[in-house]
């Protein structure tokens, strides 16, 4: 998953001590703190202008302002850095796609029903709007004043304040954005707020981090200085390109990790990237700044991660500034359009917590959450590494990657591990574990346990780990980790899989059986399947996006249901396979018809969460169900296996996956996918069908499969299936347009002929 979501609240900047560093010779040219002082002294020029029927367009956005006053918003140096309208006018956001456009009707159901919802977008009035961009745009608006009367500055001067302190208190890094803009020249950042009409909104154009727009609304809570965000809209801009957010990519990474407490330490980052673009002068680094559990403001100084010092390759210290989750780095102008970049990031605090941000008396856990530098983007990382951990005694490291080395310094414990491939999302964790390793057919498998654990379980896992493994591997090809670690986590309910290692929660390690069938047949079979198969839906291919996150949860639940069913050989573990797909079907009509599985992400309200992971974890399973049942087990592990290889430890696509499919059965296959993955709902298909004798004594089964023509139709591959002296017999529909005609002929009167009795379909038939 992205690193930062849209949903998450921020403070404002005004009241916030700032955390910007200076190399001891800044360069002559404007460089990053000068244009960050730039973007905190915003103010509205002292003379605006009349402006009346005006229109700009910027992305997805269109306003209007039929008449009123604009006046320029500038830095501490003059710089126009935006502007500010009081007057009458309207907007209006289009969704460009149908997923797009599911989404936005979903969102503005529960939590801005206010809006006015038009054709394939929504409209609303305003009296005030917001301008703050990285260059100038929506000109006809802002620069239309040109030739207006002059206006004096806004008679309730508070308007255009509330508004500023409104936009950085919610989307504070606008600094940040402004920042990268200027010295990288990637695109162009813009944010807008609309004040006065129906509801509050605010508009997000971001060329510089992940080619979206989005449209949001915000809450307001009691006791709490911030505003959160509500997703109304969240879509890609029009022509902009996956390619562009890989502009920096990390290589390589060298970390060092060092506690004397196993509470407070250090962690220094020998990072090289490979960076896109001649003249680029800024990194643009996910890092956090602190783990408070108690606030999610990214400047508590609670169990802060402080910056201590950024170094080129030569030593020399590089400028930088470390907020919101970021860290920016001031380097030299890259002179060529592919450029290695070398620094050197050392960072200190008390940040070996548990995954409650709490120091525990058991363990430590640096997991995804951005705990040493890398670029943001999903694409950002395909790094090898090497990773040195020391930790207090009893406390022992556990680390992704091949485990090298481990010594014993008497009052200590040192893991050195590495990997030459290249992976992403790695961690490091310590804690008072009983260690047991195995290895199994060539795969060393550690299990990491408490004391508490019972002893059959730790013998146990590994084999059963193994087993997992062997069963992907059969299908999949070579899992991309050499080893793997399987670590328990005192807490309950959910797993976890960065790269070589399997964290699972504490009920896992009590359970009651002996041996790895009845093991299975707990409720934590499936999880620990679902952990080990992201191995590969997680580290062989990963999500360009957060739109493609079924790639990895959907895959890695369905694959786990197979494993489950065929590892226990017993009639016990199938039927625990067809319960999983009874749970699925079930849970699925909870989110059938609220959004395409393309959008999970991009669903705000109470709800959801919970239908994020029902679009992820049960509708997920069943389009790869409907597809593998489609086309055969052959064809779609064969398909499957093509589309991890293709992607070699990187970012992949659901055009990806759809091209492996396309390939293999040799013919396009994007209709499946533009309809059960891009669209939502399911079919309603009414099946006519009649027996009766041919001229030449066969029988004849023929008939019309038929559905609604329009937005409800769907291409379905129907199965229609009886028995014949016991035995199952069936001929297969493709069902490619809404009144589809059959015939077959058949040299035995078919018993009761049912349309696809096992469901296989994401249908209703009549």
């Amino acid at each position: 998953m992205s690193r930062r979501s849209r949903l998450a609240l921020a403070v404002a900047l005004s009241a916030t001590a700032v955390s910007v560093h200076f190399a001891q010779e800044p360069p002559a040219t404007p460089g990053l703190n000068a244009i960050l002082d730039d973007c905190r002294s915003l103010a509205l020029s002292a003379q605006g202008r009349h402006v009346k029927d005006k229109t700009a367009k910027l992305g997805h956005l269109e306003l209007s302002l039929s008449e009123g006053a604009v006046w320029p918003v500038v830095g501490s140096s003059g710089h126009v850095l935006g502007f500010y309208v009081e007057g009458s006018g309207g907007y209006r956001y289009s969704a460009g796609r149908s997923e797009d456009r599911a989404s936005l009707a979903a969102n503005l159901a529960r939590v801005a029903k206010s809006l006015r919802p038009v054709d394939s977008g929504v409209m609303d009035r305003f009296s005030k709007v917001l301008v703050l961009f990285s260059e100038p745009v929506l000109s006809e608006v802002g620069d239309g004043a040109a030739g207006g009367d002059a206006a004096d500055g806004p008679a309730k001067g508070s308007g255009f304040k509330d508004m500023l302190n409104g936009a950085l208190s919610s989307y504070p890094e606008v600094d940040f954005r402004m920042a990268l803009a200027r010295l990288n020249g990637q695109g162009r950042f813009v944010y807008v707020e609309f004040s006065g009409g129906l509801e509050r909104v605010g508009y997000v154009y971001d060329e510089i981090v992940d080619g979206h727009e989005r449209l949001f609304n915000f809450r307001k809570l009691v006791d709490y200085d911030v505003r959160f965000t509500e997703t109304l809209s969240d879509q890609g801009i029009p022509g902009w390109t996956s390619g562009r957010e890989t502009w920096t990519t990390l290589t390589r990474a060298d970390i060092t990790m060092e506690t004397a407490n196993n509470k407070s330490g250090s962690i220094a980052s020998d990072l090289t990237f490979s960076v896109h673009g001649a003249g680029t002068r800024l990194l643009a680094l996910a890092l956090l700044n602190n783990l408070d559990p108690d606030s999610a403001s990214w400047d508590s100084a609670k169990n802060r991660l402080e910056v201590q010092r950024v170094v080129d390759a030569d030593g020399k210290a590089l400028a930088f500034a470390h907020r919101y989750g970021e860290l920016l780095v001031e380097i030299s102008p890259t002179t060529a359009v592919e450029s290695e970049v070398r620094v050197r990031v050392e960072t200190a605090g008390e940040v070996f917590l548990d995954m409650r941000g709490r120091h525990a008396d058991s363990y430590f856990i640096f997991d995804n959450t951005a705990w040493f530098p890398s670029p943001a983007s999903w694409g950002g990382e395909r790094f090898s590494y090497t990773l040195k951990v020391k930790t207090m005694k009893p406390w022992r490291p556990v680390t992704s990657g091949k485990e090298t080395s481990f010594r014993d310094t008497g009052d200590a414990f040192i893991v050195e591990s590495q990997s030459d491939h290249a992976s992403r999302h790695i961690a490091v964790l310590g804690g008072k574990y009983v260690t047991r390793a195995e290895t199994i057919d060539g795969l060393l498998v550690r299990v990491h346990a408490y004391a508490t654990a019972r002893k059959n379980v730790i013998e146990n896992l590994p084999k059963l780990t193994a087993a997992l493994v062997k069963f992907y591997t059969g299908m999949l090809g070579t899992m991309p980790a050499e080893e793997l670690d399987v670590v328990e986590i005192p807490e309950y309910g959910f797993g976890v899989s960065p790269s070589g290692i399997v964290l699972l929660t504490s009920e896992a390690y009590k359970a009651r059986e002996d041996d790895v069938a009845e093991y299975l047949s707990r409720g934590i079979n499936a999880r620990l399947a679902h952990e080990v198969a992201h191995q590969w839906f997680g580290h062989k291919a990963w999500q360009r996006d957060l739109s493609e996150q079924w790639l990895g949860e959907s895959f890695a639940e369905y694959f786990s249901g197979l494993a489950v069913g065929a590892l226990a050989g017993n009639d016990k573990s199938v039927v625990g396979f067809n319960q999983m797909l009874a749970q699925w079907r079930a849970d699925s009509n909870i989110c059938a018809n609220v959004a395409p599985i393309s959008m999970a992400n991009s669903l705000g309200g109470e709800r959801g969460q919970q239908e994020r992971r029902c679009l992820l974890y049960s509708r997920g399973p069943l389009v790869l169900h409907m597809l593998r049942t489609s086309i055969g087990n052959d064809r779609f592990f064969a398909a499957t296996k093509k589309f991890l290889d293709a992607a070699n430890t990187g970012p992949a696509s659901t055009d990806d996956y759809s091209k492996a499919v396309s390939d293999v059965v040799k013919t396009d296959m994007g209709w499946f996918f533009d309809q059960w993955v891009r669209r939502s709902g399911n079919a309603s298909v009414d099946v006519e069908q009649h027996v009766d004798v041919g001229a030449n004594g066969q029988y004849r089964l023929w008939g019309a499969i038929r559905q609604t023509p329009g937005e409800g139709f769907r291409r379905l591959l129907v199965p229609l299936v009886w028995e014949d002296k016991g035995k199952p017999e069936a001929r297969v529909v493709f069902a490619d347009q809404p009144d589809k005609k059959f015939e077959f002929l058949l040299p035995a009167k078919p018993g009761a002929v049912k349309p696809d009795p096992f469901q296989n379909n994401l249908a209703v038939y009549k």
